[in-house]
């Protein structure tokens, strides 16, 4: 039987990870937003298993990070190897050849636009995604009289100061800083569902593109003094949200009439979760500057910006730089991930076992009336909780991905009242299918207990 205690749910047996929480919960932030108390002790491929033994299918990979599983031998190799040699050289300063090899493979699989040929674009490393934003804001305003940053609402970007000024998730996450930086502007994210339910309307409130031009630019913000516009292909912490389809094209347009930086936050998205290396090449067009991190070191800390070498060619020496961004231990790790995508067939593989899930969830929402919305791409996949009205859940939510816990399968929240599928991408069908079993089950246990909710369903 599960036990409560510290504000979390265990599973049992849990004298350890009980141990554990309770001295985490007295030393370290409390910022942290934990989910269950699980506490992890090793793991393989897409499976783990916590300190007190007990086992799990693994749908977060660290959120959305571990692209090639737990403990790969290549990638433990490519660390080792690296480590045996030298650990830290200070980048900003000298020379790394481990540099060198990511940047030229990072410009070979990256659509920038204007970027004809790989020569035409520049590297810029950092150690997270949050920082991998910072960098993207920065250069994007090292241009004169260019200050204005547009974003959207449901968009993450991290939670350092400058990424936060972009950010607008969650109000928690801005609550209490009162000096957030200055010089942006908000819309709406054109989701599919919004846009959907927009039609309806006499007025199109989904064309977001056209609200920009008639509304932020003619009425508020000077299309020639706005430095960029960042958003994500998919929005990851917003509820792994899908654009309408005419989104991105009307967005690129915008951009080039006005001379503004398309900057896509691939953070989540890219590294291949979505079948390919990046969720914005299915939308069919090229941005200036593309923000990574996450998946793209199988768990080390790094990130990166690719962009145009006439954008980021502007920067001289001490405009931007980082200690430990590049770190070569870290490129190391990254140039393994990239290689293993591609010699192990994974963005086939992830589009493949996407669409299968996606087929498998289908059903799933036929037999349950709480899912009310579902969509994704490759392994980024979102599902959406709400009542007979339509209603978001998010006390629903959080039973449905405790009771996942409970029965062995890891899995994390998103948006309101979404719950994401993302497992690493090299996971098995037969791990999948095992997966799904143990969340559909959960999801039951949780309407059983919520009857109420959907009585008019």
């Amino acid at each position: 039987m599960p036990t409560m205690e510290h504000g979390f749910i265990f599973r049992d047996p849990s004298e350890k990870s009980r141990e554990i929480v309770k001295r985490d919960v007295q030393l370290l932030s409390p910022s942290y937003t934990r989910s269950y108390g699980f506490v992890m002790s090793h793991g393989k491929g897409a499976e783990v298993w916590d300190i007190d033994g007990n086992y799990y299918i693994d749908f977060a990979a660290g959120i959305a990070v571990l692209a090639t599983g737990h403990a790969h031998p290549k990638i433990i190799d490519a660390i080792r190897a690296q480590a045996e040699q030298y650990v830290h050289i200070g980048a900003t300063d000298f020379f790394c050849p481990q540099q060198i090899k990511l940047g030229s493979k990072l410009r070979e699989i990256t659509p920038i636009h204007n970027a004809a040929h790989p020569e035409d674009k520049m590297i810029y490393f950092c150690n997270s995604g949050t920082e991998a934003v910072e960098a993207a804001l920065k250069l994007a305003r090292y241009r004169e009289n260019r200050k204005y940053i547009i974003g959207f609402y449901g968009g993450f970007h991290g939670r350092t100061m400058g990424s936060l000024s972009v950010t607008a998730s969650k109000a928690i996450q801005r609550e209490e800083y009162s000096y957030i930086p200055g010089g942006v502007e908000h819309v709406p994210f054109p989701g599919r569902a919004f846009s959907e339910r927009a039609k309806q309307d006499s007025w199109d409130w989904g064309d977001v593109v056209m609200f920009i031009e008639q509304f932020v630019i003619k009425r508020k913000l000077p299309g020639d003094e706005i430095a960029a516009i960042i958003v994500e292909p998919i929005q990851g912490e917003g509820g792994y949200v899908l654009p309408r389809d005419d989104f991105f094209p009307k967005l690129r347009k915008l951009c080039d009439k006005y001379g503004i930086l398309l900057i896509v936050d691939e953070i989540q998205s890219g590294m291949g979760r979505t079948g390919k290396w990046w969720a914005v090449e299915y939308e069919g067009v090229q941005p200036d500057i593309v923000c990574t991190a996450k998946g793209l070191g199988s768990g080390f800390p790094i990130g990166a910006i690719i962009t145009h070498k006439d954008i980021m060619g502007k920067w001289v020496p001490g405009a931007h730089a980082s200690t430990f961004g590049g770190n070569p231990v870290a490129c190391a790790a990254a140039n393994a991930t990239i290689e293993l995508i591609e010699s192990e067939g994974l963005l086939q593989h992830v589009t493949d076992l996407g669409d299968y899930t996606l087929n498998r969830l289908t059903q799933f929402r036929r037999d349950h009336p709480s899912i009310v919305r579902l969509e994704g791409r490759g392994l980024m996949i979102g599902v959406e909780f709400g009542g007979a009205q339509g209603q978001p859940l998010s006390q629903f939510r959080d039973e449905v991905v405790n009771q996942c816990y409970l029965d062995g399968l890891i899995t994390l929240g998103c948006g309101s009242s979404a719950m994401r599928i993302a497992p690493p991408l090299m996971i098995s069908r037969e791990l999948m299918e095992q997966g799904l079993d143990i969340l559909e089950r959960a999801i039951a246990i949780v309407e059983e207990n919520h009857a109420e909710l959907f009585e008019h369903a």
